[in-house]
């Protein structure tokens, strides 16, 4: 129902003294645009209570640990309690290992396939060595079975990862864009000499049909960089985005947490 017509409802019932009406309407109003809106639920992650109940899938909608690469390899995704920053809430930590993958994942509430804007904290502690990629970052789907969510390249959209930079103590945002005619992992540079170990606010916004997203940094970006989605060399980029992901990988080890994911 739009606020137009609600309007006019609530003030026919009104004139009508329909007043008992009134709360169960107003209840069912933003009840639907909670619906709406809440696309991602436990953003800020305070729902769990231990890193068991993080890593364990939840139904309808709920983070879960999706690369499932044995016992070890969930057991590396954990619930923050610890001061990080100046963070003291509860958030998601994937910690580093070279022979394990990690993925901290949700499903969407509703299938995307236009524009969408997602936005999250994100504090580097470590990117190790030698492959210098981590905390990767991914908005994508599920449609290739036995990895889970984003787990494989035809699945991403959103493909965003950090790196080492030349300084100690800096690390760069970049972006994967792939196409037929690049090796995978070719990485288009977002942003440069931000600082590790401190929160940075990543926000995304993506157009699926022009299959391009923008990517701004809280504080730091001047303005969006425009970038394409991910294309691997023998798959259409995705047409429909399902999930969210945030990963470590045994051949881009690196630990980080992530904290107040939220849709716009």
């Amino acid at each position: 129902m739009s606020h137009r017509l609600f309007g006019i409802l609530l003030a026919t019932l009104l004139l009508a003294g329909a007043l008992p009406m009134i709360p169960s309407l107003l209840n069912a109003s933003m009840g639907s645009a909670r619906a709406q809106t809440e696309l991602l639920v436990d953003g800020d992650f305070e729902s769990n209570e231990t890193g068991k109940q993080l890593r364990a899938r939840e139904e309808p909608q709920g983070w879960y640990e999706s690369r499932r690469d044995g016992s070890e390899g969930r057991l590396l995704l954990k619930l923050s309690t610890k001061k990080v920053g100046r963070n003291e809430s509860r958030k998601a930590m994937i910690k580093a290992s070279p022979q394990f993958n990690t993925y901290l994942s949700q499903r969407l509430a509703a299938p995307q396939e236009g524009r969408l804007s997602i936005s999250w904290d994100v504090y580097v502690r470590e990117i190790l060595p030698p492959y210098n990629r981590s905390a990767f970052q991914m908005i994508g789907n599920a449609s290739v079975k036995g990895r889970g969510p984003n787990g494989a390249g035809a699945e991403r959209f959103v493909f965003l990862g950090f790196e080492n930079a030349e300084k100690p103590g800096k690390i760069n945002l970049f972006a994967f864009e792939g196409g037929p005619d690049q090796e995978w992992d070719t990485r288009t540079l977002v942003a440069s000499d931000l600082d590790l170990k401190r929160w940075h606010t990543i926000a995304v916004d993506v157009d699926v049909e022009k299959q391009t997203y923008s990517v701004s940094i809280q504080g730091v970006s001047e303005a969006p960089v425009q970038v394409r989605a991910f294309k691997s060399k023998k798959k259409p980029v995705p047409k429909v985005l399902t999930h969210v992901s945030f990963a470590s990988w045994n051949d881009g080890p690196g630990t980080f947490y992530v904290d107040n994911v939220r849709t716009k």
